[in-house]
């Protein structure tokens, strides 16, 4: 997909984050939007930044594990702007918590969110893309979902998921020589509100790989602050990939290290990783294709 001029893109997670910055970039571009948040604020914080672009823009407050209201949604999309090409599925959070700590609520909402919400998003939409001459679904993975690391297993599986979800639902649009294009973007560290909307049941104070706290919300606020990569640049490097029909995205110069770690050492990468940010500082931020 070259294109996204007249196209329209439903995003969820549209209201901060790489969310947002996908919406601005695209309405740039004259893409149309259906903003999917659970937020009422952050929802209308999009909104709002939107009004300066020609586009056609409507929002959808709603929670992704709520398979109902996902499945109503394109048909709501379509009442709006009349067909639908591109589905980013990008709404995420984190829920830290040592496996013998988690419970059933835990993974319940974790797993809801992070790869149900994928997942019935993508089957919903797939019917009416597949009627598009040109159309695209991009699910947000993370670096996350090629290797762990402790106290993120609810997130590590709903990431692996979406990743072999993804892969799978790529193999199949390939095999039946259907028009839907398949992404799987892997982000590494970029500077998003993902670290401090995390649920902790286990935080330990002290230096992690983004740096040293006390708290979860300072941790929340280094982890934002200290990201190589922006949702600006994430997303605009999203966007090109799209563009030149990369299938599997990595975003950040952390990412490509990270990934490079895992498949050249797996069973050894986790005393790799805290080296990793210190090479990534040796590079300027945001300098990334």
């Amino acid at each position: 997909m070259k294109n996204f001029k007249d196209k329209v893109a439903v995003i969820t997670g549209a209201g901060s984050g790489m969310g947002q910055e996908l919406a601005l970039q695209l309405a740039a571009e004259g893409c149309n939007l259906a903003l999917v948040e659970w937020k009422e604020d952050l929802l209308n914080e999009t909104k709002e930044l939107l009004k300066k672009h020609n586009v056609g823009v409507s929002s959808h407050l709603i929670d992704v594990s709520d398979k109902e209201a996902v499945d109503n949604l394109p048909n709501e999309v379509i009442e709006n702007h009349g067909q639908v090409d591109i589905v980013f599925n990008n709404a995420g959070l984190s829920v830290a918590t040592k496996v013998e700590d988690s419970t059933d609520e835990d993974w319940d909402f974790g797993l809801g969110i992070l790869l149900h919400g994928v997942i019935n998003s993508t089957r919903a939409f797939l019917p009416h893309l597949k009627e598009r001459p040109e159309s695209a679904i991009v699910n947000t993975s993370s670096i996350f979902g090629l290797l762990s690391v402790p106290t993120q297993s609810i997130y590590h599986v709903g990431k692996f998921g979406v990743r072999g979800f993804t892969e799978s639902l790529a193999l199949e649009m390939q095999l039946n020589n259907e028009s839907v294009e398949v992404y799987s973007v892997h982000p590494g560290h970029i500077g998003t509100n993902i670290f401090s909307a995390s649920r902790f049941k286990n935080f330990e104070p002290g230096t992690s790989l983004f740096g040293e706290a006390n708290t979860p919300q300072e941790a929340g606020k280094i982890f934002k602050e200290n990201a190589p990569t922006s949702s600006k640049s994430a997303a605009r490097i999203i966007l090109k990939n799209i563009r030149k029909k990369n299938k599997r995205i990595l975003v950040g110069i952390d990412a490509h290290m990270y990934d490079l770690a895992q498949r050249i050492f797996p069973k050894w990468y986790i005393y790799l990783l805290p080296i990793i940010p210190f090479i990534r500082n040796l590079f300027p931020k945001d300098k990334i294709s």
